[in-house]
Protein backbone atom coordinates (compact mmCIF):
# COMPACT_ATOMS: atom_id res chain seq x y z
CA UNK A 1 0.00 0.00 0.00
CA UNK A 2 1.40 3.07 -0.94
CA UNK A 3 1.06 5.98 1.34
CA UNK A 4 2.39 9.18 -0.93
CA UNK A 5 -0.91 9.37 -2.78
CA UNK A 6 -2.10 13.03 -2.81
CA UNK A 7 -4.62 13.59 -0.23
CA UNK A 8 -8.21 14.37 -1.70
CA UNK A 9 -10.20 17.41 -0.51
CA UNK A 10 -13.79 16.36 0.59
CA UNK A 11 -14.81 18.19 -3.28
CA UNK A 12 -12.38 15.79 -4.93
CA UNK A 13 -13.43 12.83 -2.93
CA UNK A 14 -17.23 13.30 -4.41
CA UNK A 15 -15.99 13.99 -7.66
CA UNK A 16 -14.43 10.56 -7.50
CA UNK A 17 -17.06 8.61 -6.11
CA UNK A 18 -19.61 9.84 -9.12
CA UNK A 19 -17.07 8.48 -11.16
CA UNK A 20 -17.23 5.05 -10.13
CA UNK A 21 -21.73 4.68 -10.88
CA UNK A 22 -24.36 4.68 -8.71
CA UNK A 23 -24.44 0.81 -8.39
CA UNK A 24 -20.61 1.31 -6.95
CA UNK A 25 -21.15 3.95 -4.75
CA UNK A 26 -24.03 2.13 -3.02
CA UNK A 27 -21.61 -1.01 -3.15
CA UNK A 28 -18.72 1.03 -1.15
CA UNK A 29 -21.10 2.46 1.07
CA UNK A 30 -21.96 -1.10 2.55
CA UNK A 31 -18.85 -3.12 2.17
CA UNK A 32 -16.60 -0.12 3.90
CA UNK A 33 -18.34 -1.94 6.76
CA UNK A 34 -18.58 -5.54 5.65
CA UNK A 35 -15.09 -5.69 4.66
CA UNK A 36 -12.67 -3.29 6.51
CA UNK A 37 -11.09 -5.79 8.44
CA UNK A 38 -10.08 -8.23 6.27
CA UNK A 39 -8.28 -8.45 2.74
CA UNK A 40 -9.02 -12.44 2.69
CA UNK A 41 -12.55 -12.83 0.42
CA UNK A 42 -14.08 -15.19 -2.79
CA UNK A 43 -13.22 -13.17 -5.68
CA UNK A 44 -15.80 -13.53 -8.66
CA UNK A 45 -14.81 -12.80 -12.65
CA UNK A 46 -16.29 -12.24 -15.55
CA UNK A 47 -16.70 -15.71 -16.73
CA UNK A 48 -18.33 -17.32 -14.06
CA UNK A 49 -14.83 -18.86 -12.02
CA UNK A 50 -14.09 -17.64 -8.64
CA UNK A 51 -10.95 -17.63 -6.74
CA UNK A 52 -10.72 -17.19 -2.75
CA UNK A 53 -7.39 -15.24 -1.90
CA UNK A 54 -6.06 -12.74 -0.55
CA UNK A 55 -5.20 -8.95 -2.49
CA UNK A 56 -1.98 -8.03 -2.00
CA UNK A 57 -2.32 -4.83 -3.85
CA UNK A 58 -4.54 -2.89 -6.23
CA UNK A 59 -1.93 -0.45 -8.77
CA UNK A 60 -5.19 1.76 -10.08
CA UNK A 61 -2.34 3.46 -12.73
CA UNK A 62 -2.19 -0.31 -15.04
CA UNK A 63 -5.15 -1.82 -13.64
CA UNK A 64 -3.64 -4.70 -12.22
CA UNK A 65 -5.00 -6.28 -9.41
CA UNK A 66 -2.15 -9.06 -7.53
CA UNK A 67 -3.66 -11.41 -5.58
CA UNK A 68 -2.06 -14.35 -3.32
CA UNK A 69 -3.61 -17.94 -2.77
CA UNK A 70 -3.07 -19.90 0.56
CA UNK A 71 -0.14 -17.47 1.39
CA UNK A 72 1.98 -19.13 -1.31
CA UNK A 73 0.61 -18.76 -4.80
CA UNK A 74 0.52 -15.09 -6.48
CA UNK A 75 -1.81 -14.64 -9.29
CA UNK A 76 -2.18 -10.83 -11.22
CA UNK A 77 -5.89 -10.20 -12.94
CA UNK A 78 -7.09 -6.97 -14.55
CA UNK A 79 -9.46 -4.70 -13.01
CA UNK A 80 -11.92 -5.25 -16.09
CA UNK A 81 -11.84 -8.94 -15.27
CA UNK A 82 -13.93 -9.01 -11.88
CA UNK A 83 -17.22 -8.34 -11.52
CA UNK A 84 -19.36 -5.02 -10.73
CA UNK A 85 -19.28 -5.96 -6.47
CA UNK A 86 -15.38 -7.04 -6.39
CA UNK A 87 -14.73 -3.74 -8.34
CA UNK A 88 -16.28 -1.81 -5.70
CA UNK A 89 -14.47 -3.65 -2.92
CA UNK A 90 -10.97 -2.96 -5.11
CA UNK A 91 -12.37 1.13 -5.13
CA UNK A 92 -12.78 0.77 -1.40
CA UNK A 93 -9.77 -0.71 -0.52
CA UNK A 94 -7.33 1.97 -3.08
CA UNK A 95 -9.20 4.58 -1.01
CA UNK A 96 -8.38 3.86 2.37
CA UNK A 97 -4.48 4.87 2.13
CA UNK A 98 -6.48 8.29 0.72
CA UNK A 99 -8.33 8.21 3.98
CA UNK A 100 -5.71 7.35 6.00
CA UNK A 101 -3.45 10.50 4.38
CA UNK A 102 -6.69 12.65 5.18
CA UNK A 103 -6.74 11.79 8.70
CA UNK A 104 -2.52 12.15 9.33
CA UNK A 105 -2.74 15.50 7.45
CA UNK A 106 -6.02 16.49 9.82
CA UNK A 107 -4.30 15.41 13.15
CA UNK A 108 -0.58 16.80 12.08
CA UNK A 109 1.35 13.62 12.98
CA UNK A 110 4.07 12.25 10.24
CA UNK A 111 3.61 8.51 8.55
CA UNK A 112 6.05 6.41 7.16
CA UNK A 113 5.96 3.46 5.71
CA UNK A 114 9.63 1.07 5.30
CA UNK A 115 10.92 -2.48 4.24
CA UNK A 116 13.15 -4.15 6.44
CA UNK A 117 16.24 -5.62 5.16
CA UNK A 118 17.56 -8.78 5.12
CA UNK A 119 16.38 -12.86 4.80
CA UNK A 120 12.73 -11.46 5.82
CA UNK A 121 11.85 -7.82 4.18
CA UNK A 122 8.99 -6.69 6.24
CA UNK A 123 6.91 -3.91 5.55
CA UNK A 124 5.98 -1.69 8.85
CA UNK A 125 4.67 1.36 9.19
CA UNK A 126 5.12 4.21 11.53
CA UNK A 127 2.78 6.91 12.99
CA UNK A 128 4.68 9.93 14.52
CA UNK A 129 2.21 11.91 16.67
CA UNK A 130 2.41 15.68 16.18
CA UNK A 131 4.04 18.25 18.97
CA UNK A 132 5.43 14.76 19.97
CA UNK A 133 8.48 14.61 23.23
CA UNK A 134 12.00 14.61 22.67
CA UNK A 135 13.29 11.42 21.29
CA UNK A 136 14.69 10.24 24.15
CA UNK A 137 11.71 10.82 26.18
CA UNK A 138 9.50 9.07 23.52
CA UNK A 139 7.47 5.69 23.94
CA UNK A 140 7.30 3.59 21.09
CA UNK A 141 4.49 0.75 20.31
CA UNK A 142 4.88 -2.29 18.21
CA UNK A 143 1.43 -3.34 17.34
CA UNK A 144 0.62 -6.75 14.91
CA UNK A 145 -2.73 -7.36 13.41
CA UNK A 146 -4.82 -11.01 13.40
CA UNK A 147 -4.46 -11.18 9.80
CA UNK A 148 -1.27 -9.06 8.88
CA UNK A 149 -2.66 -5.95 8.19
CA UNK A 150 -0.60 -3.53 9.59
CA UNK A 151 -1.96 -0.52 8.16
CA UNK A 152 -5.07 -0.93 8.99
CA UNK A 153 -4.51 -1.64 12.82
CA UNK A 154 -2.36 1.75 12.62
CA UNK A 155 -5.16 3.55 11.24
CA UNK A 156 -7.67 2.84 14.61
CA UNK A 157 -4.81 4.31 16.50
CA UNK A 158 -4.19 7.31 14.98
CA UNK A 159 -5.97 9.74 17.50
CA UNK A 160 -4.57 7.83 20.65
CA UNK A 161 -1.00 8.14 19.75
CA UNK A 162 -1.95 12.15 19.25
CA UNK A 163 -3.20 12.28 22.58
CA UNK A 164 -0.69 10.50 23.93
CA UNK A 165 2.31 10.85 22.28
CA UNK A 166 2.98 7.63 21.79
CA UNK A 167 4.84 6.24 18.42
CA UNK A 168 3.00 3.54 17.41
CA UNK A 169 4.85 0.92 14.67
CA UNK A 170 2.09 -1.63 12.95
CA UNK A 171 3.67 -5.20 11.00
CA UNK A 172 2.44 -6.45 7.81
CA UNK A 173 3.05 -10.20 7.57
CA UNK A 174 2.45 -11.67 11.22
CA UNK A 175 -0.50 -13.07 11.33
CA UNK A 176 -2.93 -15.59 13.24
CA UNK A 177 -0.80 -19.13 11.96
CA UNK A 178 -3.33 -21.50 14.26
CA UNK A 179 -0.39 -22.49 15.93
CA UNK A 180 1.48 -24.00 13.19
CA UNK A 181 4.88 -24.96 14.65
CA UNK A 182 6.84 -24.41 11.29
CA UNK A 183 4.97 -21.25 10.18
CA UNK A 184 5.76 -19.62 13.90
CA UNK A 185 8.99 -20.50 13.82
CA UNK A 186 9.38 -18.68 10.55
CA UNK A 187 7.50 -15.64 12.07
CA UNK A 188 9.67 -15.69 14.99
CA UNK A 189 13.09 -16.09 13.01
CA UNK A 190 10.86 -12.84 10.87
CA UNK A 191 10.85 -10.96 14.25
CA UNK A 192 14.29 -11.33 15.59
CA UNK A 193 15.67 -10.20 12.51
CA UNK A 194 12.90 -6.89 12.25
CA UNK A 195 13.23 -5.67 15.88
CA UNK A 196 16.92 -4.49 15.55
CA UNK A 197 15.56 -2.75 11.96
CA UNK A 198 12.42 -1.31 13.74
CA UNK A 199 14.60 0.18 17.11
CA UNK A 200 17.14 1.47 14.73
CA UNK A 201 15.12 3.13 12.33
CA UNK A 202 12.32 4.85 14.79
CA UNK A 203 13.84 7.25 17.76
CA UNK A 204 12.23 5.90 20.95
CA UNK A 205 13.53 5.64 24.12
CA UNK A 206 14.76 1.53 25.07
CA UNK A 207 13.27 1.65 28.08
CA UNK A 208 9.99 2.80 26.95
CA UNK A 209 9.16 0.02 24.42
CA UNK A 210 6.21 -1.69 24.46
CA UNK A 211 3.90 -4.68 22.03
CA UNK A 212 0.30 -5.02 21.35
CA UNK A 213 -2.23 -6.25 19.48
CA UNK A 214 -5.98 -7.25 19.09
CA UNK A 215 -7.02 -11.07 19.83
CA UNK A 216 -3.86 -13.02 17.96
CA UNK A 217 -1.98 -9.76 17.92
CA UNK A 218 -1.64 -9.97 21.22
CA UNK A 219 -1.32 -13.43 21.63
CA UNK A 220 1.94 -12.98 19.47
CA UNK A 221 3.48 -10.03 21.68
CA UNK A 222 2.95 -11.70 24.98
CA UNK A 223 5.32 -14.58 23.35
CA UNK A 224 7.67 -12.82 21.86
CA UNK A 225 8.11 -10.91 24.97
CA UNK A 226 8.84 -13.78 26.95
CA UNK A 227 11.30 -15.14 23.93
CA UNK A 228 13.22 -12.16 22.77
CA UNK A 229 15.13 -10.09 25.33
CA UNK A 230 14.56 -6.32 25.68
CA UNK A 231 13.42 -4.01 28.53
CA UNK A 232 9.84 -4.86 27.44
CA UNK A 233 8.09 -2.04 29.40
CA UNK A 234 4.35 -3.59 28.50
CA UNK A 235 1.95 -5.38 26.34
CA UNK A 236 -1.67 -4.19 24.99
CA UNK A 237 -3.72 -6.15 24.67
CA UNK A 238 -6.91 -6.25 22.99
CA UNK A 239 -9.11 -9.31 23.45
CA UNK A 240 -5.95 -11.12 23.82
CA UNK A 241 -4.62 -13.70 26.23
CA UNK A 242 -1.34 -15.92 26.81
CA UNK A 243 -2.79 -19.14 25.31
CA UNK A 244 -3.53 -21.29 27.75
CA UNK A 245 -1.54 -23.31 29.66
CA UNK A 246 0.82 -24.36 26.90
CA UNK A 247 1.73 -20.90 27.68
CA UNK A 248 1.89 -20.51 31.75
CA UNK A 249 5.45 -21.70 31.75
CA UNK A 250 7.41 -18.94 30.06
CA UNK A 251 9.66 -16.25 31.18
CA UNK A 252 7.36 -13.25 30.36
CA UNK A 253 9.74 -10.13 31.88
CA UNK A 254 8.76 -7.73 35.05
CA UNK A 255 6.00 -5.20 32.78
CA UNK A 256 2.80 -3.69 32.64
CA UNK A 257 0.01 -5.40 31.07
CA UNK A 258 -2.96 -3.62 30.21
CA UNK A 259 -6.15 -6.32 28.96
CA UNK A 260 -8.58 -4.16 27.27
CA UNK A 261 -11.50 -6.14 26.47
CA UNK A 262 -15.12 -5.72 24.98
CA UNK A 263 -17.75 -6.86 28.07
CA UNK A 264 -19.55 -9.15 25.48
CA UNK A 265 -15.93 -11.18 24.23
CA UNK A 266 -16.78 -14.05 26.14
CA UNK A 267 -13.96 -16.03 24.90
CA UNK A 268 -11.35 -13.35 26.05
CA UNK A 269 -12.50 -12.73 28.73
CA UNK A 270 -12.74 -15.94 30.74
CA UNK A 271 -8.29 -16.14 30.31
CA UNK A 272 -8.26 -12.34 31.90
CA UNK A 273 -8.54 -14.13 35.53
CA UNK A 274 -6.01 -17.03 35.05
CA UNK A 275 -3.76 -15.07 32.79
CA UNK A 276 -3.60 -12.43 35.06
CA UNK A 277 -2.53 -14.97 37.93
CA UNK A 278 -0.09 -16.22 35.60
CA UNK A 279 1.52 -12.80 34.94
CA UNK A 280 1.68 -11.59 38.56
CA UNK A 281 3.83 -14.21 39.71
CA UNK A 282 5.69 -12.59 36.94
CA UNK A 283 5.60 -9.34 38.75
CA UNK A 284 4.23 -7.89 36.35
CA UNK A 285 1.35 -5.22 36.82
CA UNK A 286 -2.01 -5.45 35.55
CA UNK A 287 -4.97 -3.35 34.25
CA UNK A 288 -8.07 -4.20 33.17
CA UNK A 289 -9.86 -2.03 31.08
CA UNK A 290 -13.48 -3.41 29.82
CA UNK A 291 -15.31 -0.98 26.77
CA UNK A 292 -18.97 -1.71 25.13
CA UNK A 293 -18.29 -4.12 22.65
CA UNK A 294 -17.62 -7.65 21.77
CA UNK A 295 -13.91 -9.02 20.13
CA UNK A 296 -12.90 -6.05 18.43
CA UNK A 297 -9.88 -3.42 18.58
CA UNK A 298 -10.77 -1.49 21.60
CA UNK A 299 -12.41 1.75 20.66
CA UNK A 300 -10.31 5.17 21.08
CA UNK A 301 -11.65 6.26 24.43
CA UNK A 302 -9.75 2.37 25.82
CA UNK A 303 -6.95 3.00 23.96
CA UNK A 304 -6.00 6.20 25.53
CA UNK A 305 -6.67 5.15 29.00
CA UNK A 306 -4.82 1.82 28.63
CA UNK A 307 -1.95 3.75 26.78
CA UNK A 308 -1.19 6.47 29.36
CA UNK A 309 -1.53 4.03 32.15
CA UNK A 310 1.09 1.91 30.41
CA UNK A 311 3.20 4.77 29.89
CA UNK A 312 3.15 6.01 32.95
CA UNK A 313 1.81 9.17 32.45
CA UNK A 314 -0.51 9.48 35.98
CA UNK A 315 -1.64 13.19 35.48
CA UNK A 316 -4.04 11.90 32.92
CA UNK A 317 -5.71 9.72 35.86
CA UNK A 318 -5.59 12.37 38.29
CA UNK A 319 -7.34 14.84 36.54
CA UNK A 320 -10.32 12.58 35.71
Amino acid sequence: MNFKHRSLSSKDRKNKMKKTGSIAVFLLATLSVLSANTDNRLWRLKDDKSVYAELVNYDEGTGDVHLRINEEEDIVYPFDQFQVIDKAWLVEWLEFSEDLNIKVEELGGSLSSYQSQGKYPTDFYVYEPSNGLAGDERSLLILFHPGGKGARLLKRFLESSEETKTVIVACDTFRNTGSNVEKEKALYDRFVELLPFIEATVVHNSTKLYMGGASGGAWRAFHYAAWIERPWAGILSMGGWLGGKDYYDLEYPKMKVAFVNGNQDHAANQYVEPDTEVLEKRDCEIAVIAFEGGHQVAPVSAQIKALYWLTNQEEYFQEQ
